[in-house]
């Protein structure tokens, strides 16, 4: 990447991060075929596209000519350029892009800035991929505002993340998000509200906490005095000085503005909820039998199992089945570290399905480049057999083993 930031969107919380380093630690980005791009020119934007996605991308263009418009008068500017946009029919064929390096299971898009070239998936719901695709656009904007000067562009990448991801966040998105309050009435409840110069400590994921941050000053002093931030902070390259000059606070002032006002709006909710304790006791966690990460839990029909995605490995997130009254771990079920059927786990964002007598359970994973149901596994036993269906986009959720009728 030549040294050059690059910016994208993230599909897994901050406390998801080491783990999903963890899971391609040791591993190249892959790439197992050709694609055979064609151009699609639109009145702003040349996208690139292959074969399989011919019926999406008049869509994805449609989306892209309407986030132009949008940014265009938000940020009164026009990009100075054609704007590229590479798009991949699906995550696994995104990964084998050779436009960035190190791409993951947790990155749902990618803006990067020599060339300003968009990269991103189909992310399987339209709306969801429409939210990636305005994210990166904000980043096209952002980098091609630096670009006005030579300095302006060292400012640009001297930004915190939190600055600038929560700004594509908060304008893609728009000022509310039910994954960001949930954080913020979290900060509430434990009266943990980070302070403007908290948002630089990595605990503070930049993408929740930046878009707080931007609805906050948008909801305040307005959208137009928001973009002015923005550009007070390429010229400065420092937001604490921008707050300062154009709101006439210092970081100590914001800091207390800011928590002030999200105990207000969050003290009701938090009062009103009952403490997770009141539901049931604490099955799971690091120090009772799971990982830093513990995810896509899926009860068995008689209640008594659960299977769930762990990063208790060293390596790899893997597919433990526990006991549901206890905690207690009964085995692993597959793991992609030592399993030579798969590789990768579909961990984010999805959870395995059960037979009903129980005795089959399935969950998603990528088999070279395509994303496919893995193993059956007995949770009596061993790995049962592999299903041969192959898609570019399973659903998040897979379906029951028992109506899946193809096998190898």
């Amino acid at each position: 990447m030549s040294g050059v930031r690059t910016l994208g969107v993230a599909l897994f919380a901050a406390a998801l991060a080491t783990s999903a380093s963890a899971q391609y630690f040791g591993q190249n980005q892959m790439q197992y075929r050709n694609f055979d791009f064609k151009v699609l020119e639109t009145d702003h934007f040349d996208i690139y596209y292959y074969p399989e996605e011919r019926r999406n991308v008049d869509e994805v263009a449609r989306m892209a000519e309407r986030w132009y418009g949008r940014f265009h008068k938000l940020f009164n500017h026009k990009l100075s350029s054609r704007q590229p946009i590479i798009y991949y029919a699906s995550g696994s064929d995104f990964r084998q892009t050779n436009v960035v390096q190190g791409l993951g299971e947790g990155t749902g898009g990618v803006t990067e800035g020599m060339m300003r070239r968009v990269v991103l998936p189909s992310a399987g719901p339209l709306a969801e991929t429409d939210h990636v695709l305005g994210h990166e656009l904000v980043h096209a904007f952002q980098y091609d505002l630096g670009s006005k000067g030579r300095n302006a562009l060292q400012a640009v990448e001297r930004l915190p993340l939190w600055f600038i991801e929560g700004q594509a966040e908060y304008l893609s998105l728009g000022p509310v998000d039910s994954q960001t309050a949930m954080w913020l009435r979290d900060a509430v409840a434990s009266n943990k509200v980070p302070g403007l110069k908290d948002f630089n400590n990595p605990r503070y994921f930049p993408y929740r906490w930046g878009q707080a941050f931007w609805a906050y000053v948008g909801g305040r002093w307005g959208d137009e005095k928001a973009i002015a931030l923005f550009r007070e902070g390429i010229r400065t390259g420092n937001p604490q000085d921008a707050i300062k000059k154009l709101f006439s606070l210092d970081e100590k002032e914001f800091s207390k503005e800011w928590k002030e006002s999200l105990h207000k709006a969050y003290a009701g909710f938090v009062e009103a909820e009952n403490a997770p304790s009141a539901y049931g006791p604490l099955l799971i966690s690091e120090k009772r039998g799971g990982g830093e990460l513990n995810v896509g839990p899926a009860l068995s029909p008689d209640g008594k199992r659960v299977a769930f995605l762990s990063s208790r490995g060293l390596v790899s997130v893997d597919l433990y089945l526990s006991n549901a009254e206890t905690g207690k771990e009964i085995r692993k079920l597959a793991s992609n570290a030592t399993n030579p059927h798969f590789d990768s786990l579909e961990f984010i964002q999805s959870a395995g399905a059960w037979s009903p007598d129980g005795k089959l359970f399935v969950n998603a994973a990528i088999d070279e480049e395509l994303e496919v149901l893995p193993p059956r596994t007995k949770p009596e036993g061993q790995v049962e057999q592999l299903l041969a269906d192959k898609t570019d986009n399973l659903p998040r959720s897979p379906p029951s083993p028992a109506s899946r009728t193809s096998r190898t």
